[in-house]
């Protein structure tokens, strides 16, 4: 079943049961991180609820300096390099697939990136525009003197891949290798349901996408989904007490029992 939703497709108000004061309501975003117009067309009822809110939540506060930390955690820095562990086959194939989808990295950087770095290099949507949602809403935030913060560190969430074995990192890069023909369409598939406003059609999707190896999938899940879903709903407590802000994560943390929408009814909220 659907979660009613304040009118958008993603967009949920959070009430304490104890409030009768609605001007403190807080909402709940559900975004996708693909460049696309129709995304980024804000609909009326998601601008009025953001412009009027005292804060902004992200998953990730968005600032320059963290580019920088990015590189420094996706390159080995132990004398290690890429192709001593997926070896001379996988790495040029990795090479050429990575200059296919616009990544065309210096050979510096090329030979000493993490398998878990290429992966991410491999499967992120591509982006034309150089901007995507969450930093839309971040510029239309701090536009109206919106405090912006973030949920989660850069190092937090590049260390869900970073601490991975070698070993199953090297997996995953396969699995990546091995699915990059049906990425395009995935990510059509991903964004018309996100467009329709469709939550289970998207963690339908999400799921296909999953390595074929089930150990691998469930850790990745576990890593990625579960545990960064209770490290920021334990973050944005203060701030919901507080009322009057909004919070926008990416749309696969919302459903779910471990998901956000169920946590946040369960801590005595109202989810509507």
């Amino acid at each position: 079943a659907q979660d009613h939703q304040t009118g958008s497709p993603f967009l949920w108000r959070i009430q304490h049961s104890d409030s009768q004061n609605t001007a403190r309501s807080s909402y709940i975003f559900g975004t996708i991180h693909i460049d696309d117009q129709k995304v980024m067309s804000l609909t009326e009822n998601v601008l009025q609820r953001l412009v009027v809110a005292d804060t902004l939540l992200l998953e990730l506060e968005l600032n320059a300096n963290g580019s920088v930390d990015v590189l420094r955690k996706m390159l080995f820095t132990d004398g290690r390099n890429l192709t001593q562990v997926v070896g001379e086959e996988t790495f040029v194939e990795v090479s050429e697939a990575l200059q296919n989808t616009g990544n065309d990295l210096p050979d510096e950087i090329l030979t000493v990136l993490k398998p878990w770095a290429a992966m991410l290099l491999l499967i992120k949507p591509d982006n034309s525009s150089g901007t995507f949602l969450d930093k839309r809403l971040a510029d239309l935030a701090r536009n109206s003197g919106i405090r912006v913060q973030g949920l989660e560190t850069v190092n937090e969430q590049l260390s869900v891949f970073d601490d991975i074995a070698i070993e199953d990192q090297v997996i995953l890069l396969q699995s990546a290798m091995s699915s990059l023909a049906d990425k395009d369409l995935a990510f059509q598939q991903l964004l018309d349901a996100y467009l329709e406003g469709d939550l289970e059609k998207i963690v339908k999707i999400a799921e296909s996408q999953q390595p074929k190896n089930q150990r691998l999938a469930t850790l990745i899940n576990d890593k990625l989904i579960i545990q960064r879903n209770q490290r920021m709903f334990d973050r944005m407590q203060e701030q919901l007490r507080a009322g009057n802000i909004f919070i926008a994560v990416g749309a696969l943390h919302l459903p779910g029992e471990q998901g956000l929408l169920n946590k946040l009814r369960q801590a005595g909220y109202s989810v509507m």
